[in-house]
């Protein structure tokens, strides 16, 4: 999960830098407007609880958990310029928050199946005979 951590973080930091400097690669707009980068402010710390959870193991369970949370925000924050411009795809906000919502939901995704994975490995080592 540590290396899914750092692409989708470096995925969403890419989207959010996109938009942020060069926002006519997507729907256009002005550029240097600090609410297009928030795919970045999510991004780069799950990044960054991937490189984490890589250097120090032992806080592996931790980091990957607020990852997991990071997400489950970049999910919830993705949606909400979807919704406040109506689906409106034509938009960058829209283009990106679409973006924003299903890179975080996969990610998401990947962090819930691993927990449960983890779980289930758990209680294998500890009941060997069931």
């Amino acid at each position: 999960m540590p290396v899914y951590a750092i692409v989708f973080g470096g995925l969403l930091t890419a989207l959010g830098a996109v938009a942020y400097f060069d926002p006519d690669l997507l729907a256009g707009g002005k550029p240097n407007q600090i609410s297009a980068a928030s795919p970045a402010f999510i991004g780069l710390p799950i990044a960054l609880c991937g490189l984490l959870s890589l250097k120090s193991p032992g806080a592996r369970k931790h980091a990957m958990h607020a990852a997991a949370v990071l997400a489950l925000l970049g999910v919830v924050g993705g949606f909400v310029p979807v919704i406040l411009r109506k689906f409106d795809t034509g938009q960058t906000a829209v283009q990106v928050g679409l973006g924003m919502t299903l890179l975080s939901a996969i990610f998401l995704g990947l962090c819930v199946n691993s927990f449960i994975q983890a779980r289930k490995a758990r209680a294998r080592a500890a009941n060997p005979t069931a």
